[in-house]
């Protein structure tokens, strides 16, 4: 065996190392955007979370002062009062939830994301494995045939 046949067999081994080591990568990167994606989502839910509380807050404030102006200027909680602090109630409990659903589409948005990113990722480690594939057989074709034409 000469080597012209070690270096094609030699070449096709490290082609089909080299697809391996691209899947490997593909798969690796695959996870760690899927893990980005949901620690950016489940920030995103907190950050919503955050927000909410701090917007309830703003509320129930609001609602404090309401009275005591109300009580200030002589004025019973009762009738327009209380209409008036009820629908400042439900604004804000409107407001809390939009808050808080932007949160969970920030959520799914980013673990889509991460998703799509991973499948793009995996695809390329597999073409690089496919490729690999080929490159091996394709050397591994030669060292056959340079075996054969030497014997």
């Amino acid at each position: 065996m000469g080597l012209p046949v070690v270096l094609a067999a030699a070449s096709g081994a490290l082609s089909l190392i080299g697809g391996i080591q691209q899947l490997q990568t593909g798969r690796q990167q695959a996870s760690a955007a899927k893990e980005a994606a949901a620690l950016r989502g489940s920030e995103a839910a907190r950050q919503a979370e955050r927000n909410a509380r701090g917007e309830q807050q703003n509320v129930d404030r609001l609602i404090r002062r309401q009275k005591l102006d109300y009580l200030r200027s002589g004025v019973t909680l009762e009738g327009s009062p209380l209409l008036v602090m009820e629908e400042t109630r439900r604004r804000g409990a409107e407001n809390i939830d939009e808050i808080l659903r932007g949160g969970a589409y920030a959520e799914r948005s980013a673990i889509v994301e991460g998703r799509t990113r991973a499948r793009g990722f995996l695809a390329s480690g597999r073409s690089g494995f496919i490729s690999g594939l080929f490159g091996a057989a394709g050397s591994g074709g030669d060292a056959y045939e340079l075996y054969n034409g030497q014997n």
